[in-house]
């Protein structure tokens, strides 16, 4: 993966939390070690990630992966910062 924007998809409801970090190729395996952990910062998606106990309900993107889904919203804003 590429550095910069990044996002978790809630499978189910149709949530996504984006974020960004550099270097996210080596960062990556950290991310998802807290998220594991329950020490991820953004408490909205920890909360969610606690309460699926470990199933695999989530889906993770890259900025590139997202700039082409229109029906996000935001995107724009998205898209045109990086």
């Amino acid at each position: 993966m590429p550095s910069g924007i990044y996002a978790v998809a809630h499978i189910g409801n149709l949530k996504l939390y984006v974020s960004d970090a550099s270097r996210l190729h080596s960062t990556w395996p950290l991310l998802l070690a807290q998220l594991n952990s329950g020490t991820y910062p953004n408490t909205t998606l920890q909360t969610v990630w606690n309460a699926e106990g470990g199933k695999r309900h989530f889906t993770f993107h890259t900025r590139k992966d997202l700039a082409q889904e229109y029906d996000i919203i935001g995107i724009e804003q998205l898209t045109s910062e990086y």
